[in-house]
């Protein structure tokens, strides 16, 4: 029995193998990539006001409890210490009329500047608490700067004026902004207390 090459042929032309098509990536368009980052970018300014929330609370709570721990009570001043109580801030210059000392004629023309502790609130005052008792010294708290002019008008007659102002540390502008004493006096007095106002003025 013969077999015909013709359909051997015919019938491995059936069995023959295809070819692999080729592999291709996947097209990503620009705003499956977008998307994503956008979305990231909207919950932002969230998590940014949550954390400023939880900030602000945390600040409440800490001012709460120094208000209610902590009392603030005057340090007495003595005779010497009358010239250096705290005066208001007056902003602007004003001409001093009257001295109770003689100036020497030959005295030059300037500024004399004084930088000095000036409490914002009143006298100097002491902290007292379950951890013992702190006190201000003078370099410690707001600062003020006092100016004294000395010039001669259009005659050569001496003329006098002064001004003052507060320094505006970050400190001043945040007792300022809360009306109130903020900070415990941390430098003088019982070690406890002066660890606890340390550590209470740094949160």
């Amino acid at each position: 029995m013969a077999f015909s090459a013709c359909s051997i042929q015919g019938l491995g032309s059936v069995k023959k193998p295809s070819i692999a098509p080729k592999f291709q990536l996947p097209k990503i368009s620009p705003c499956e990539t977008v998307k994503p980052l956008m979305k990231k970018l909207e919950h932002l300014p969230l998590k940014t006001h949550v954390s400023e929330i939880l900030k602000g609370a945390s600040q409440r709570v800490l001012n709460a409890f120094v208000d209610s721990v902590f009392q603030f009570v005057d340090q007495p001043t003595t005779e010497s210490q009358s010239n250096f109580a705290p005066v208001e801030e007056i902003g602007k210059e004003i001409r001093i009329s009257s001295i109770e000392v003689v100036i020497a004629e030959d005295f030059p023309e300037g500024i004399y500047i004084r930088n000095g502790p000036n409490s914002l609130y009143g006298a100097l005052q002491s902290s007292v608490s379950v951890f013992g008792k702190s006190s201000h010294i003078w370099v410690e708290g707001e600062g003020m700067l006092h100016a004294l002019y000395f010039n001669k008008d259009s005659e050569g007659k001496r003329v006098l004026s002064y001004k003052n102002k507060y320094v505006e540390s970050e400190t001043f502008k945040i007792e300022k902004e809360r009306g109130k004493r903020t900070f415990l006096p941390a430098i003088e007095g019982d070690s406890s207390a002066i660890w606890a106002a340390y550590l209470l003025n740094q949160a």
